[in-house]
């Protein structure tokens, strides 16, 4: 402590502080007064003269107050023990300080200077109160709005904090340090002597460490677990040179956190429109819309990437399956349907077609009509039935309905077929099929045998490794084989006496063995103009019996060659025909449905899948009279159409062959196959 001299004073300054010490009691510092950080210098200043009252003291205040702020200016400021610990006299004022009584100051036995003292102590100690509490709310709320480090990834709990350089400018850490909160300075052990301070060192480098607040986060035990280096003390209210940041990893972005002071409201999933229940939605599938919201909303992301980052990640539904264009055809077990029974029925002079139809709703099993076993009932698709039955079941009105014109019922895989009856015991019957009037000779007869084994049913054959056989006599052909193949076989032959200009000897109608391109038997029908318009989705069969009321033609389905594109009696179809020819009609109908329409006769199609087509060829006779052919010229010409068919060359199921008797090309194609080889014979006979 340094005490200052009455000005005018003579007294020397060793009298008077032997007089002071023999006559003074040394008062009590009080505990807010710090020790001095550096010893006294006595010998260097003068001592002023003692006073004994108060009246005196007041006299000379106003000096007394120019020479504490003169002496303030140069005396260095109170410590904090903690900091930096007092400092102790040299060695060789020990003994006298040990000895001497402690000065206590001028006025420190005076009541109303130690009133002023109290009051203006109370005063810095409520304004250093306030300043405190302001402080910490700061950092209070600073911390409450600033981002919560998430824990899930490591690497993001790094926070940039600010580094203490080793030499500060003593401007910029006063305009940035508080003041601090004087202390009691604890004793220091005799044994330490502390360094001299310089006079460069800033005042508040001493308080930096306790000014510092202790509400910041403090990094995670893992993060300094892995770190060898020490941690330095997080302070918001000092912010280090940019240079000092840490470049290698950026700060991590956090989510952005609600006020303490708002509700928490929670977290909705973003509102998406749902499109399944728009009608456009139906129609164009996937393409609608046309503006897919994920690429929408990947964009926006793009444009805001803090917001993005920020906000967690909400599950999106996946989108709803997009309805099929044809919906699956119901499965139906077809031979437990026709088991179902019938109580009692009565029809009287019903289309036959019509009959299939009303069967087909009712059991909801397809009812499929084989155009080959209409041909051998000699019967068509608008024949008159009547049935009378009672107690019966669905496969009993079926049967009764065509057992009297020689067919039966069989359940297939997706429908019920009317086809040929076949033996009940399942053997082969054998066939004579007299050609005298064909053939002169054995070897003629064996020429008609090969044209027969070779275009009718040519894989069912024993030399094709199938179960039906041959024999050739003087003037028949004997065969063993199915009811199909001996069918067939007896209208090839018919065939065969038309193209070489004989009467045919069968009991059938005369219009079953002409041999005329079948395209060309329906050609008039064909061209016929047709107006139907069917938009709304309506089940097949029901647009199969307005197209045929329409066309006037027999359009018998293969519901087990449609059920290869998921098509069956209720899958809901369209048509439309405005201006158009029934041929327009039927490849606009197809086309839309990936079917075909086989030609039977001059009245009747068939509709199948496309992809059924090359495996259901069909036998026509071309009439090549006008070329001429020898042998050799024919087999020559065979192959070189052969090498354009492409169905025949990918089944192999087919043949083509030349009758040089008819001058006849005899040619088992499909329908594609068909339509090649007629292009292909025009070049032929063009001029």
């Amino acid at each position: 402590m340094v005490e200052i001299a009455e000005p005018g004073g003579s007294t020397p300054p060793s009298e008077k502080a032997e007089s002071k010490a023999a006559a003074v009691t040394p008062p009590v510092v009080p505990p807010a007064e710090p020790t001095p950080t550096t010893p006294p210098v006595a010998e260097t200043q003068d001592t002023p003269p003692d006073v004994s009252n108060s009246d005196a003291m007041f006299d000379d205040i106003d000096e007394m107050l120019d020479t504490d702020s003169s002496a303030a200016s140069v005396a260095p400021p109170k410590t904090v023990a903690a900091a930096t610990p007092p400092v102790e006299p040299a060695a060789e004022t020990t003994s006298t300080a040990a000895t001497a009584p402690i000065d206590g100051g001028r006025f420190s036995s005076d009541a109303n200077v130690g009133k002023w003292r109290n009051m203006a102590l109370i005063g810095g100690i409520s304004v250093m109160s306030l300043a405190t509490i302001a402080v910490i709310g700061y950092a209070v709320l600073s911390e409450g709005n600033a981002p919560a480090v998430p824990t899930d990834d490591p690497n993001t709990q790094e926070v940039a904090q600010a580094e203490v350089p080793a030499e500060k400018d003593p401007v910029t850490e006063e305009t940035n340090v508080e003041p601090p909160k004087p202390q009691e300075t604890e004793p220091s052990s005799p044994d330490e002597t502390p360094d001299p301070p310089t006079p460069t060192d800033s005042p508040s480098e001493s308080e930096e460490v306790t000014d510092a607040p202790t509400n910041e986060e403090k990094p995670d035990e893992s993060t300094n677990q892995a770190t060898d280096s020490p941690m330095t003390e997080e302070n918001p209210f000092l912010f280090g040179d940019p240079e000092d940041q840490p470049k290698d990893s950026p700060p991590a972005e956090e989510p952005a956190q609600p006020d303490a002071d708002q509700p928490v409201v929670a977290a909705t999933p973003k509102s998406i429109l749902e499109l399944k229940d728009d009608p456009l939605y139906e129609v164009f599938g996937e393409s609608f819309p046309i503006f897919d919201p994920d690429a929408i909303e990947g964009s926006a992301n793009n444009a805001t990437p803090q917001l993005a980052q920020g906000n967690p990640a909400v599950p999106v539904a996946e989108p709803p399956p997009t309805p099929e264009l044809v919906p699956p055809i119901q499965e139906v077990d077809v031979a437990a349907r026709l088991r179902d029974p019938i109580v009692e029925i009565s029809l009287k002079d019903m289309p036959l077609n019509e009959f299939t139809s009303f069967v087909t709703q009712m059991s909801t099993a397809p009812v499929t009509l084989d155009p080959l076993a209409l041909a051998y009932a000699e019967i068509n698709a608008t024949k008159p039935i009547s049935i009378q039955q009672s107690r019966t079941s669905v496969e009993g009105i079926l049967r009764a309905a065509v057992h009297p014109f020689g067919l039966d019922v069989v359940a297939t895989d997706h429908s019920a077929r009317l086809q040929i009856t076949q033996p009940l015991d399942g053997h082969q019957r054998t066939m004579r099929l007299q050609v005298d009037d064909m053939a002169s000779d054995a070897k003629e007869v064996a020429d008609l045998a090969y044209l027969l084994t070779h275009v009718v049913e040519p894989m069912s054959w024993n030399h094709a490794r199938g179960q039906g056989l041959y024999r050739v006599d003087p003037d028949a052909i004997m065969i063993t084989q199915n009811e199909v193949a001996q069918f067939k076989s007896m209208i090839f032959l018919e065939k065969m006496r038309v193209a070489r200009g004989l009467s045919p000897k069968s009991k059938y109608a005369p219009e079953l063995f002409a041999v005329k391109l079948r395209s060309d038997q329906l050609e008039p029908i064909l061209q016929k103009s047709v107006n139907l318009q069917i938009v709304v989705p309506t089940p097949m069969y029901k647009v199969i019996d307005q197209m045929e009321k329409k066309t006037g033609l027999d359009i018998l389905c293969d519901w087990d060659s449609l059920a290869l594109n998921k098509l069956g009696p209720a899958t809901p179809v369209t048509v439309s025909s405005t201006g158009h020819t029934v041929g327009e009609m039927l490849v606009r109908f197809c086309q839309s449905w990936k079917l075909e329409a086989l030609p039977i006769n001059a009245h009747t199609v068939q509709l199948v899948s496309r992809s059924s087509v090359p495996v259901m060829p069909w036998l026509e006779f071309y009439d090549l009279s006008e070329m001429n052919l020898g042998k050799s010229q024919a087999t020559a010409m065979i192959n070189e159409a052969e090498r354009q068919l492409s169905d025949l060359r990918k089944t192999g199921y087919g043949e083509v062959l030349y009758d040089p008797i008819s001058k006849h090309l005899l040619a088992l194609l499909s329908k594609e196959d068909h339509q090649k080889l007629q292009y292909f014979l025009q070049r032929k006979m063009a001029p």
